[in-house]
């Protein structure tokens, strides 16, 4: 490249570069249907965590060998020594649409938005894996909490840093497809750094970043992040630096492109991504969907309808058939242990037919929907106490990218589901042993209804023990005659202690999502008030059930106080627990409730689902009684989260049964109809009595109801 024409990219790169390196999504709404997508391939959003560090580290070493590392952190160093003012100021036009004056926390939270952003921007000038790591430590669970109001439930720094390295690798691309006189034309029309940016936002793949879903609902624009772009060069008030620090970015990516044999270029620091071979079938299957495309754009009527499932049936068999894989001859005895050793390239190939078939079927038959995608790896009958399972990084990849929702692991009658994406896009280890529940580990009072599972958890390569997404465990039961196994729980062991989870009984087996790992042993646990009798006719079962399954307790030793008002955190306990919607990543703001308090965890699970509502943006009001409307309402969301329920057709003909239905608030009607019409919360002598406060007897019969709802 001459002299002139490095310096003609030079002053393009650093005009656009704070808009494209700053790891701020931009949103593209409206901008594919005005220039269209292109058809360039893009490493996932989801890349797993070690992927992402290779890749920062790829572009670190480019740096480090074209001489380019003094500029890009001469360049960080001028960033991250603005002032705070300065600082607040460059982010406003983003922060103010995230963070309402409104907010109680206004300032603290617009302060950590500010260094998230500043954080990026400094990360994409100077790419190391340390500092890929810093960010999402220092990140990871306030990026969430706003993801979480727009209805992202996985949303991760990874998710940030991806998304900009995609944005740099399109920069880079489309200012290498200019000769020297499309690049001065660019830099000498007015809007032309604009257009290439909306060029580049419009060429990645679209609803492909969980990021962009969330701008989305805060209604950020590529305006606000050009103005954040225009005032970091502003702040900083230095153009040489800028430009060497671009030309030294487009250097070490031009070190990395390497061109393909078809005679394409290379995508950057862009992962390589190898040829998949797919398996025969679903070849012929994919091969043969124009014919079917056509012959039902011909067909009408039964004919039509006819065809379409004959294609989905095919469709569903095949992926059914890809989607389960017997590995019990993939096992081997190691050190005493069962160790699954998978065929990666088998597994990846099945994976990615998958993917193949679904993407087929949608295009022949617009709408056909398949069953969940879902793989299923059965070990078969482990004899061994301890058993270990890799998956590793192309597979967890190429699942992410297929958009299989979670992987089933069968060892023997244990039955263990890991969810896919977010989280768990990267490497998995995952080992489980089993021995014997000894009364030194569940005491001599309680009886043992199974064996001791002790679940360990790696994420490419980091030991880990809370989920953002449950892990749902299915415990195969031993010998229960003599026991009561409606009082069957899942217990946790912490430090010789037994912590009581709950759990469904499903066919031999009790069913229990976890979003914590530890040691598990299900016992049978029989808990008894000497204060219930005046309630035992209709609600001592119900308080002895729910007891059992660690979703309520007594306010002394041995003391239920069934008539006592029940609390709004009282039943949130209640709800979270006995519908397992603990979440140990959900955080909540309000006011009154404290991190110390032992309602706070159960509290932010109801609070972040939207199942009990805060008094106000900042009160929730632990203390504070609750009706028989509000209870039967935040059973009635509950139980939508938690089942899928649905809400009842006609809620005025569900109601008039009762005399005092006028008495409803209209906002609760809805979820009184649906309590009332599954039998969850039932009147009194005709009358629904919505304004009662709800006792502690009364709220658990309720839970022990929802608890059965559905079977």
């Amino acid at each position: 490249m001459t002299l002139r024409k490095k310096l003609a990219v030079s002053t393009i790169a650093a005009s656009v570069a704070m808009s494209a390196f700053a790891g701020i999504p931009l949103s593209n709404k409206g901008l594919a249907e005005k220039l269209g997508v292109s058809d360039v391939a893009y490493a996932s959003t989801t890349t797993a965590n070690s992927v992402l560090i290779d890749r920062a580290k790829a572009i670190y070493n480019a740096l480090d060998k074209t001489g380019g590392l003094d500029e890009v952190e001469a360049l960080r160093n001028a960033i991250n020594s603005l002032t705070d003012a300065q600082k607040e100021q460059i982010v406003k036009p983003i922060v103010d649409k995230f963070i309402p004056a409104s907010d109680a926390n206004a300032a603290a939270k617009k302060a950590d938005l500010k260094d998230l952003i500043l954080d990026a921007v400094s990360l994409s000038y100077s790419p190391s894996a340390a500092g890929v790591e810093a960010l999402r430590v220092e990140h990871g669970a306030f990026v969430q909490t706003f993801a979480t109001a727009a209805g992202v439930a996985n949303l991760t720094v990874d998710d940030f840093a991806n998304y900009f390295f995609d944005i740099q690798d399109e920069v880079m691309k489309q200012l290498k497809s200019k000769d020297l006189s499309a690049l001065l034309a660019l830099l000498s029309e007015s809007n032309g750094v604009n257009d290439l940016l909306e060029d580049v936002i419009a060429a990645l793949p679209e609803n492909e970043y969980a990021v962009e879903k969330v701008f989305l609902y805060y209604k950020v624009t590529t305006e606000d992040v050009i103005n954040v772009a225009t005032a970091v060069k502003s702040a900083v008030n230095d153009n040489n630096k800028f430009n060497q620090a671009a030309l030294a970015l487009y250097t070490a990516y031009q070190s990395l492109n390497t061109p393909t044999t078809g005679g394409g270029g290379g995508g950057g620091a862009v992962v390589t991504t190898p040829v998949i071979e797919l398996p025969k079938a679903v070849n012929d299957y994919v091969g043969k969907l124009d014919a079917v495309k056509d012959a039902i754009a011909k067909a009408t009527g039964e004919e039509k309808t006819k065809l379409i499932e004959a294609a989905v049936k095919e469709a569903q068999a095949l992926v059914n058939t890809l989607s389960t894989i017997s590995a019990s001859s993939s096992i081997a005895t190691i050190n005493g242990r069962a160790v699954l050793q998978l065929d990666e390239k088998q597994m990846v190939s099945a994976i990615a037919g998958i993917a193949a078939i679904a993407e087929g079927l949608q295009g022949a038959v617009p709408g056909a929907k398949l069953s969940e995608l879902k793989l299923t790896i059965d070990l078969g009958n482990v004899t061994q106490n301890d058993t270990v399972i890799d998956l590793s990084n192309a597979i967890m990849q190429q699942a992410v990218k297929a958009k299989i929702t979670a992987v089933t692991l069968k060892i023997s009658d244990l039955t263990v589901e890991l969810p896919v994406g977010g989280q768990f896009s990267n490497a998995i280890n995952f080992t489980i042993s089993k021995s014997d529940a000894k009364a030194e580990v569940i005491g001599n009072s309680l009886k043992a209804a199974s064996k001791v599972y002790d679940f360990n958890l790696s994420i490419g390569g980091v030991a880990t023990t809370k989920f953002d997404q449950p892990i749902l465990i299915s415990i195969p039961l031993g010998d229960t005659t003599g026991l009561d196994t409606e009082l069957l729980s899942v217990a946790k062991i912490v430090n010789g202690k037994l912590i009581f989870q709950g759990g469904r009984i499903k066919k031999g087996h009790i069913v229990e999502p976890r979003d914590t790992f530890s040691s598990y042993v299900v016992v049978e646990n029989k808990v008894s008030f000497s204060d219930v009798a005046s309630v035992e006719a209709w609600a001592g079962r119900e308080i002895q059930v729910v007891a059992a399954k660690g979703a309520i307790e007594g306010k002394a030793a041995g003391k239920f106080a069934p008539q006592d008002k029940v609390t709004r955190a009282e039943f949130a306990k209640m709800l979270v627990r006995a519908l397992d919607l603990d979440n140990g990543s959900a955080t909540e703001s309000f006011d009154d409730v404290k991190a110390s308090d032992w309602h706070a965890p159960y509290v932010a699970a109801a609070a972040n689902l939207k199942i009990i509502n805060g008094r106000s943006a900042s009160k929730f009001d632990p203390n504070a009684t609750i009706t028989r409307a509000e209870m039967a309402t935040m059973i009635a969301r509950a139980l939508k989260v938690s089942q899928g329920a649905s809400d009842v057709a006609d809620v005025n003909t569900a109601l008039k049964g009762f005399a005092d239905a006028g008495k409803i608030s209209a906002s609760l009607k809805a979820g009184v109809a649906f309590a009332a019409s599954n039998g969850i919360v039932k009147g009194n002598a005709g009358k629904f009595l919505p304004n009662n406060n709800a006792t502690r007897a009364e709220a658990a019969v309720i839970i022990y109801r929802a608890i059965n709802f559905g079977e």
